[in-house]
């Protein structure tokens, strides 16, 4: 095994262009590092550095051995690094369950503010229909769940409602609610409407459906697509579709009975009696920024 402080000397004696200039990099006399690279060249067997000029260069075989050096130290540090994130308490690895409308702009700066912040914790994201969150929350599975309200099951888990997420009656431009103004529940009865729901085939219950002739599908995605395949109609989140409102891809159904745009309410779930580590504290603070 190599000192690494002599592999050290080795790339930024490399990357500064002299032996003088790792020294004073590192705090020390230029004789210490010269000294410690021959001990690095003996070592190894192998003519690190060319001191036949003014300034040493690496050799061919320096030049393969400092790329490996290099990478050395860089696992090094990361492993340092690891070893105070666990000083600190962070978490290895958090599991995430979101309901994929929930996949907002705002969702997803949170989770990049998340990466630079916990370097060293990673992220397993599962995407779920919201009814299926919970009993992975309950069971588990994930340490915390992003998703539409289910208040019948808020007694199996520990909750923060954090706020609210517009939805949009939608169709395809080409469909017959396209044209229509004043819809009503009646009108909405003979056309197939796309619904999402878990795998339970339990609907969530802000977003039951309200057509007899229905498709389901376990996601907004998935649901989006079939309606822009004039499949028939559905709510949708507004923030996933703006775009495609805007360039006439779907058409926002006119009903009367929705007086303002629909709004469904959005909580935080977790285990009951949960130990909440410093990574998992700050999403939960975060999300409740987000919304």
């Amino acid at each position: 095994m190599q000192n690494l402080e002599h592999l050290r000397m080795l790339v930024l004696s490399a990357d500064l262009g002299s032996f003088s200039a790792c020294a004073r990099h590192m705090g020390k006399v230029q004789s210490a590092v010269s000294h410690g690279i021959s001990n690095l060249e003996i070592d190894l067997n192998v003519e690190l550095f060319d001191r036949s000029t003014r300034k040493p260069s690496l050799t061919p075989a320096g030049e393969r051995l400092y790329r490996s050096a290099k990478a050395l130290l860089t696992q090094s540090e990361e492993f340092e690094l690891i070893a105070k994130a666990i000083n600190r308490q962070e978490e290895g690895t958090l599991r995430l369950a979101v309901d994929d409308g929930l996949m907002t702009p705002t969702v997803l700066q949170v989770l990049g503010e998340f990466s630079q912040k916990f370097t060293h914790t990673q992220l397993d994201l599962v995407l779920l229909p919201s009814p299926d969150i919970i009993r992975q929350v309950q069971q588990g599975h994930c340490v915390l769940g992003l998703m539409t309200s289910e208040v019948e099951s808020f007694k199996e888990v520990a909750f923060s409602y954090i706020g609210q997420m517009e939805m949009v009656p939608v169709c395809h431009p080409e469909h017959e609610l396209a044209t229509h103004s004043g819809v009503t529940e009646t009108d909405l009865f003979p056309h197939r409407q796309i619904t999402v729901r878990g795998h339970q085939k339990v609907e969530p219950a802000s977003l039951v459906s309200m057509s007899p002739n229905n498709w389901w599908s376990s996601s907004h995605s998935a649901a989006q697509t079939l309606i822009e395949q004039n499949i028939g109609w559905g709510y949708l989140p507004k923030h996933k579709i703006e775009s495609e409102l805007k360039q006439k891809r779907l058409i926002a159904i006119q009903t009367v009975f929705d007086q303002r745009t629909w709004e469904v309410p959005v909580d935080l779930v977790w285990p009951k009696g949960a130990t909440i580590g410093p990574a998992l504290h700050w999403l939960l603070n975060a999300f409740k920024d987000a919304f």
